[in-house]
C-alpha cells in the first residue's frame, strides 16, 4: 500500500527512541509480542499515550484505528496521516467504512490495532466491548487468515486518569500479551465465544490491582478534575456542586475528602474509599433521580455545538446551554428526541460526540479548564433509551 515503507521506517525509528521516554515517564515495563504476519491486535484503553505504549510492545509495524476527532487537529492531523495513516472511527457509532478499511489493510498483509472499548475508562474498570468486535475478529480470520492478539495494559488508569486531563502521575505500568489466537483456533469458535475471550483478556479493575499490589502514583494536584466523573455530593445530594482542588474534593455544604497517592479517598462521609465503588453508588442515585424527574433532569451552561462533516470539518452551530429531559436532549436550542439519537459518546474529559441519524455533532465546554460532567448525560441517556426499548419489547 502507498506509504508503507515510510510507515515501517518511522515505526522502527520510534521503537528505538521511545522506550527510554516511556520508562522515565510511566515506569512502564511491557512484554514484547513475538507474533508475525497480519493480525488484529486488541488492547484495553486508559491513557492518551496508549498507541505509543502498545507500539513499544510490537516490533512489527501496524496501523491504529483512531477516534474521528484526531483528524480535526489541523497540521498535527496531517503529520499523523503522513507518518502513521490511522483509520478513522467516530465514537459511539459502528461505521461500515471503518470495518472495510481494516479488512483491506489486513488483506494487504498489514496488522491493525484497535482499542476495543473505543473509550478510556472513567472509573477504573474496562468499559463495554461491543459484540461486533468479536464478529470482526472471526470474519478477518476466515477471510484473511489473520490471527487475533489480545494485549492488556495495567496501571494506566491511575497513571493518567481520564478525568484529570493531561495530568500524569508516576507509579507503575505493565503490558502483557494475554493471548495469541491462530486463524484455525478462531474459525472453530462462535462469535460469542470470541467476544468472551476478548472481554476476559482485556478486563482490568484498577482498584482490585491496587488492593493486591499497592503502588504509589506520585503527582501534583491529584484531585483536580474529579468532578468530571463524580458530580453528586453524598452529603447534600446536590448535582454539580463538587469541586476538586489540589488533593481535596469538596462541596459548599461542608463535605470534603482527600484523594491520596494510592488513588483512594481519606475522610469521613465518602460513600466509598475508591472511585469505582463511589461511581457505582452515584450511578444508582442518578438513575433513581432521572426516573422520578418530570421536567428537566440536568442542564449546564457554557457549551459550544458544532456539526462534524464527512471530510472531518466542523460547522459552528453556536454556544449556550445543554439540557436533558426524559424525552429529549437539547443543545444550544436544538432539540434531539432520545429515540432519534444513535450515538452519544465522550472523548477527553467532557467533549461529546452526538450522532442523530446520518448527522454527527460535537459538544465541547467553552471553558476548557472548568470541569463539566457530561458523563452524567451519557449515563442517563443510555438508561432511558434502554428502558424505552425494553418497554416496547
Amino acid at each position: 500500500m502507498k506509504g508503507r515503507k515510510r510507515h515501517i521506517f518511522v515505526w522502527g525509528f520510534l521503537r528505538w527512541v521511545v522506550p527510554g521516554i516511556l520508562r522515565r515517564r510511566f515506569n512502564y515495563s511491557p512484554e514484547i509480542c513475538p507474533t508475525e504476519g497480519p493480525c488484529l491486535v486488541l488492547c484495553n484503553h486508559n491513557t492518551d499515550w496508549d498507541p505509543i505504549l502498545l507500539g513499544y510492545a510490537f516490533p512489527q509495524q501496524m496501523y491504529f484505528v483512531a477516534s474521528e476527532h484526531v483528524f480535526r487537529w489541523g497540521f498535527v492531523s496531517g503529520l499523523l496521516r503522513f507518518f502513521f495513516d490511522p483509520i478513522a472511527r467516530l465514537k459511539g457509532t459502528t461505521a461500515g467504512d471503518t470495518v472495510m478499511t481494516i479488512m483491506r489493510r489486513i488483506k494487504e498483509g498489514c496488522s491493525v490495532a484497535i482499542f476495543a472499548e473505543g473509550n478510556r475508562s472513567f472509573n477504573g474498570l474496562t468499559g463495554e466491548i461491543l459484540p461486533s468486535t468479536g464478529k470482526l475478529a472471526l470474519k478477518l480470520a476466515k477471510m484473511s487468515n489473520a490471527s487475533l492478539v489480545t494485549y492488556r495494559i495495567s496501571g494506566g488508569y491511575l497513571s493518567s486518569p481520564r478525568w484529570a486531563g493531561n495530568s500524569i502521575r508516576r507509579g507503575k505500568m505493565t503490558g502483557k500479551v494475554m493471548g495469541i489466537y491462530s486463524p484455525e483456533t478462531l474459525k472453530a469458535m462462535k462469535p460469542a465465544e470470541v467476544s468472551e475471550i476478548i472481554e476476559r483478556d482485556l478486563f482490568v479493575d484498577a482498584y482490585a490491582e491496587q488492593r493486591e499490589n499497592p503502588v504509589r502514583f506520585i503527582g501534583k494536584n491529584l484531585a483536580e478534575g474529579l468532578s468530571n466523573v463524580l458530580c453528586l455530593c453524598p452529603r447534600c445530594g446536590k448535582i454539580g456542586s463538587l469541586e476538586g482542588k489540589k488533593n481535596s474534593l469538596s462541596c459548599d455544604c461542608g463535605f470534603s475528602v482527600t484523594y491520596n497517592e494510592y488513588g483512594l479517598f481519606e475522610g469521613a462521609g465518602a460513600p466509598a474509599d475508591n472511585i469505582t465503588d463511589w461511581d457505582r453508588q452515584q450511578t444508582e442515585a442518578l438513575l433513581i433521580y432521572a426516573s422520578a424527574c418530570e421536567g428537566e433532569i440536568f442542564s449546564d451552561e457554557g457549551i459550544a455545538l458544532t456539526e462534524v462533516t464527512a471530510d472531518h470539518g466542523i460547522v459552528s452551530l453556536g454556544s449556550g446551554k445543554m439540557s436533558l429531559t426524559r424525552e429529549s436532549f437539547s443543545a444550544v436550542g436544538k432539540e434531539f428526541p432520545l429515540g432519534e439519537i444513535t450515538g452519544f459518546a465522550l472523548h477527553g474529559k467532557s467533549a461529546v460526540n452526538l450522532s442523530v441519524g446520518e448527522k454527527n455533532y460535537e459538544i465541547v465546554p467553552l471553558d476548557k479548564k472548568k470541569p463539566l460532567c457530561t458523563r452524567k448525560y451519557m449515563t442517563v441517556i443510555n438508561y432511558l433509551k434502554n428502558s424505552s426499548k425494553a418497554a416496547e419489547e
